[in-house]
Formats: structure tokens, sequence, C-alpha cells
């Protein structure tokens, strides 16, 4: 299968917010079982915890929007380059930092890992436009929580989880949301905008066990998935 794994910042990160290195290895871990079981995949992370602080700590000295999200980029390329470390061999040295360069590298055997692209566009936009172009069928989105929920889970404990639901209705969900740099809250109407012109799926699952990818990927009934229909 040829999918992109998006794994979410709020994976990397302990619960007294620092790196958590255990988790970078068992994500290369199980990358690593994945290509050599045949899978093609291109990896994109979020910055987490690192890109909320140093948002916030540009807002303290007045930064612009943009600028802003440079500063939340700028962690997502930390976050990548650890993984990058994690993977050892299998893995390109550096991120990729622009379409044009994943363009050129992605038929390469390298694992290829991207973090943030541009100001204004998530991380899970990155990833719907890095499916675009590698020509993947599925977008495997990796978070905290188990998948989609009729409402925000951590604040509303009671919420149910869609185990599946279209295209349109994730839009309906998606356009309640906040779209601030550092916050982009389960998934933006920039990546929307990119997965239906793509025809591309995406699978929401809980990473906080590495191996729920594996059961995903092997067509396991886990998390949520989105049809484009």
């Amino acid at each position: 299968m040829k999918f992109v794994l998006k794994i979410g910042g709020s994976l990397l990160f302990d619960s007294e917010q620092e790196l958590d290195l255990n988790q970078f290895n068992q994500m290369a871990s199980i990358v690593r079982q994945l290509k050599l079981e045949g899978h093609e995949l291109v990896i994109v992370v979020g910055g987490g915890v690192l890109a909320k602080k140093l948002v916030e700590k540009g807002k303290t000295l007045g930064a612009n929007r943009d600028a802003l999200d440079q500063l939340g980029i700028a962690a997502t390329w930390v976050c990548a380059q650890l993984m990058i470390t994690a993977l050892e061999a299998i893995a390109y040295p550096t991120p990729i930092m622009t379409e044009e360069q994943l363009i050129e590298l992605h038929e390469t055997d390298k694992i290829l890992v991207l973090g943030g692209l541009h100001p204004g566009q998530s991380t899970n936009a990155v990833a719907a436009r890095a499916a675009e172009i590698i020509g993947a069928r599925i977008l495997l989105n990796v978070t905290d929580v188990e998948g989609v929920y009729e409402k925000d889970p951590k604040q509303s404990p009671e919420a149910k989880l869609i185990s599946e639901l279209t295209l349109d209705k994730l839009r309906h969900i998606v356009s309640s949301l906040a779209n601030e740099p550092g916050a982009y809250p389960l998934f933006d109407k920039r990546a929307l905008e990119i997965i239906g012109r793509a025809g591309v799926e995406i699978w929401f699952v809980n990473g906080k066990d590495p191996q729920n990818i594996i059961h995903a990927i092997n067509n396991g009934k886990i998390g949520t998935r989105v049809t484009i229909s």
C-alpha cells in the first residue's frame, strides 16, 4: 500500500511536555516493519507542544501571523529531524522542506519525512498535499484520541466515536473549529480541500499505541475512516 503517515505532534511529547524519545523509537520501529512488508510511505510530523511554546513566545514579542506560522514550522522541522534520526539509514537524511523536493525524491527507496512547508498551512494540509503528490490512496492520521467524535472528547467525555463518515460530514465538523497558528485541531479546511480533489481517504487512529498503525494498515476496523463519497 502507498500511504502518508501523519504523526500528530501531541504523540511526540510526554506528560512533562518534553520530547518523548521512546515514542520516536517506537514509531521508527513500526515504520521499519511497514517498509519490510513492502508498503510505500511518506511521513509528516507535527510540532506539538514545542510549536505551541514557540508561537506563544512569538506573540509575546509581537510577531505577526506569518512569523508565528514560521515559528510553528520550525518546531515541526525539529521533530522531523528527530524522527529521521530514529529511522537511521532507511530515511532520507534531512527533512523535505518544499513540494519540489518531494516531487523530485518521492520515488527514492528512502523514507521521506516532512514537517511544515508554508505559513498558513497546517501539517495536516502538508500530509494531504504529500498524498496527492505521491499518488497515495490513504492518509493515515495518528493522533492522541481514538478517532473522530461528535464533540471534542477532551471537553465532552460522553462524546461518541464515529467509526465511519463522509468527507462532507467531516467538513461540517471542521467548520466549527478554530484555525490559529500552532493550533489546528483535528483537520483544517485547506487540508480537506486537497483531500477532496485528490480522492484520498483519511483514517484517524490512536497512535498512543503505535501498534494500532499496523492494525489499521492490515485492514483492521479501528478508529475513524473518512470516505470520499
